[in-house]
This record gives C-alpha cells, sequence and structure tokens, in this order.
C-alpha cells in the first residue's frame, strides 16, 4: 500500500487526482462515494450515474457533498473541468465522457456476459485508459 499511498499524495499535491466516474449508487455505491471522497487524497469522485437520480444525489449527500444535475457526456465534462461533481441518469453518458480517468461499476448487474461484445462507448473506454 506504501507504493500506492505515495503515488496518490503525489497526484493530490501535484493537483492531478484521479478522477473517477461511478456507475450505481446503491448500499456498496454509496459506501465507496463516501470512502474516495472523504478518505482518499489523489482521487475525486466526479461524477455518480443512476437511473435513479436521486440515489446518486444521495451518495454524494451523505459524503457531505452537493453534486449538479447533468443529461449527457458534454455537460459531464463541463462540470468536470469546473471542478463539480455531477449526477446523471445515463451510464454509457458517463462512459463518453472525456475527463475521466476510471470508472468503477457498483450496480451489481451484469450487464454483458462474458464474449458478448461491449458497446463502442465501453470498448473505447477500455482501450484509451
Amino acid at each position: 500500500m506504501l507504493i500506492l499511498d505515495t503515488a496518490l499524495a503525489r497526484r493530490e499535491a501535484e493537483n492531478r487526482p484521479i478522477r473517477v466516474g461511478m456507475i450505481g449508487a446503491g448500499f456498496m455505491g454509496r459506501g465507496l462515494a463516501n470512502q474516495i471522497i472523504n478518505s482518499v487524497p489523489g482521487m475525486q469522485l466526479v461524477a455518480v450515474a443512476n437511473r435513479t437520480l436521486a440515489n446518486a444525489e444521495r451518495a454524494y449527500a451523505e459524503a457531505g457533498v452537493e453534486p449538479v444535475r447533468v443529461e449527457n457526456a458534454d455537460q459531464l465534462d463541463v462540470a468536470i473541468e469546473k471542478g463539480t461533481p455531477a449526477v446523471l441518469e445515463d451510464a454509457f453518458e458517463l462512459l463518453k465522457a472525456v475527463h475521466l480517468d476510471c470508472v468503477v461499476d457498483v450496480t451489481g448487474a451484469v450487464e454483458f456476459a462474458p464474449g458478448s461484445p461491449l458497446p463502442p462507448s465501453t470498448a473505447a473506454c477500455r482501450s484509451s485508459r
């Protein structure tokens, strides 16, 4: 953990946090949001996508943060550039965002079975990160 802690501390000092997008805002998602926001220097939870926006907002609220609502990847990128946490309904719009470094799926749902083709946005996200 020391190597990871050192790398994250360096990113924090350089004002280059790992910008995390999260899909899902259930119990595990809310716990992860709280952990990233309040206990992981060098990481920043920049967006939460959830089918029910109120649940995405709750994930931020329980960690002491008030997000803005956005509807698409372009609006999300603007919010990320401004340093404003955002919530949206469409996980695939989150995947299209340019200013994400990492995406975490905490839905617990298996959307794509092994060997099945990924949607273009997911495939692009995996190959470009």
